[in-house]
């Protein structure tokens, strides 16, 4: 009976102990396509182009090399976002089956939708510079048709930081950036040096690059997961202060017509609107409203 009793303490001090309680990682990736090894042209990552078909291959490819770095480095948990133009360019079957996909839009939080506090770490997958950035693989942000630059409390934001700021709504922190080496550059710059970038590719012009071999690539992207997750408790979330302060520029006037007539929406000049929100994914879904009513003016 003695021993019994001490064995089922001890159980109950292990069960209660913190590595015991300690639950695997979950781990939420979105995925872009313009910074997938291999893109380099619009017509790769356009659902009419006869090109989309081996792009959506390596778009799994390189997603499946970070979950794999992910799961070897003790992940629990992985949810994939489908994070580019219609959100429905993976092959659902062509994905890691131990990974959930979220695809289809629209979707409230766009890029970053099914995040939440529950999340431990973020991941961005294929991601691209900001508008205007030289030598960057289809540079942009959020539309190419519409918006020439987004700034937040007065910062100019690509779409990482945009959605990095997400994550960080949450206290979750952005571990890993994969994509073109300037847009890693400007990752390192913006979300810090403690984040992990992987380049699979060097930009010579927005729409030519030297490819890393592949099998190098997405060897990369595995090592670059497996580091990212190790070392996450030492990465801390993107900070932006509130209240926040959002502004678009928009290629021409008439973009600007239609979202201007939105409440609380100013027009600084023919062409850049603004506003401020307590709440920065209540702003966030304002502001991709507005860059929706000028895609139609």
């Amino acid at each position: 009976m003695k021993r019994c009793l001490i064995a089922a303490c001890a159980l109950s001090w292990l069960l209660a102990s913190p590595a015991a309680a300690q639950k695997p990682p979950k781990v939420f990736v979105s995925v872009d396509m313009e910074g997938i090894w291999g893109v380099v042209a619009s017509e790769q990552v356009n659902s009419s182009s006869s090109e989309y078909t081996a792009a959506r291959r390596w778009m799994a490819e390189d997603v499946n090399a970070v979950i794999a770095g992910l799961f070897e480095a003790g992940a629990g948990e992985i949810v994939v976002n489908d994070s580019h133009g219609s959100m429905r360019n993976i092959v659902a079957d062509a994905l890691n089956p131990k990974a959930s996909l979220i695809s289809g839009s629209p979707k409230p939080l766009s890029m970053m939708q099914g995040i939440d506090s529950s999340f431990d770490a973020v991941v961005f997958v294929g991601y691209h510079a900001r508008a205007g950035t030289t030598a960057s693989i289809l540079d942009h942000t959020i539309s190419s048709a519409t918006v020439r630059a987004i700034r937040i409390n007065g910062q100019e934001m690509p779409e990482m930081g945009i959605n990095a700021a997400i994550a960080s709504y949450y206290k979750v922190p952005v571990i890993l950036l994969t994509g073109d080496s300037e847009t890693c550059r400007m990752a390192s710059a913006l979300l810090g040096d403690a984040v992990v970038t992987a380049a699979v590719k060097d930009g010579i012009s927005r729409t030519a690059a030297r490819m890393v071999p592949a099998e190098e690539a997405r060897k990369r992207l595995k090592d670059a997961a497996r580091e990212a997750l190790a070392k996450r408790s030492r990465i801390a979330p993107f900070r932006l202060a509130g209240p926040y302060t959002f502004e678009v520029d928009f290629h021409n006037a008439g973009q600007a017509e239609l979202p201007s007539l939105l409440p609380n929406v100013k027009r600084g000049n023919s062409r850049g609107l603004s506003f401020t929100s307590a709440d920065y994914i209540e702003g966030f879904k304002l502001l991709r409203a507005i860059i929706a009513l000028a895609g139609v003016s």
